[in-house]
């Protein structure tokens, strides 16, 4: 089974096997959860006490723990994980249970195909400090462009789900209010237009703090809820 949640800001305490089960989720050792970006660990290195605590928690969880990036992530912290490849994409692994599936890769998970770009750009970003609370590497690059273009071309632009932090701007048109989140984003820029282009049965993505999911939309924005996606 595929569960999918948002943002977790370095507190990963719903991914609990207690906590999910007061859900009524029941996760086994061939399960999995993704996260929408904003997991935040590491946040200062393995050799923070925080962060170690938490990775090791993670590792002791029966399920597999996924994530895209999002805008708050130490992105020099995550690039010292080794790059190896993971059900027909390219993670870094953190862990033997725990990867971050990187941008513009297309995965094949319990049969099915996910389309995966993290990032976004932070509407905090005159309150954070470079290489300490953010970095650039927060917004999508020309190679990120290149590397998703690439495998969605040979997938024939078709996936069954996409997972990402921010959305295409026709998505945030939706909710009032949430414009000023993509204002001048160059991420949501991009999945515009790969949007356009792609046949896909829904769209998760988080970074907006909102749980909002309609059967009749493909846009599923995703916070706290954890949404099973049922298996092919």
């Amino acid at each position: 089974m595929i569960y999918i949640t948002g943002d977790i800001h370095a507190n990963p305490k719903r991914l609990g096997m207690n906590a999910l089960a007061q859900r009524g989720i029941h996760m086994n050792p061939e399960d999995y959860i993704i996260i929408c970006g904003d997991f935040g660990i590491p946040w200062v290195g393995e050799s923070d006490e925080t962060d170690h605590k938490w990775l090791e928690w993670l590792a002791q969880l029966s399920y597999t723990v996924l994530f895209v990036d999002g805008n708050h992530e130490n992105f020099d912290q995550l690039c010292r994980y080794p790059v190896k490849n993971w059900s027909g994409g390219r993670v870094h692994e953190l862990r033997p249970n725990l990867y971050h599936l990187l941008r513009g890769e297309v995965f094949t998970i319990e049969g099915q195909t996910f389309f995966t770009f993290g990032g976004a750009k932070s509407t905090d970003k005159a309150l954070r400090w470079p290489s300490v609370s953010w970095w650039p590497q927060e917004e999508a690059s020309a190679d990120n462009f290149d590397k998703a273009a690439k495998n969605l071309t040979a997938h024939d632009f078709t996936v069954d789900y996409v997972i990402t932090h921010t959305a295409p701007a026709r998505f945030v048109d939706q909710v009032p209010n949430m414009s000023q989140w993509i204002e001048g984003c160059k991420t949501s820029q991009l999945l515009s237009g790969l949007e356009e282009l792609m046949t896909y049965k829904k769209w998760y993505f988080g970074h907006f703090h909102v749980d909002y999911i309609r059967d009749d939309s493909v846009a599923a924005w995703i916070y706290q809820d954890i949404v099973p996606i049922e298996k092919k």
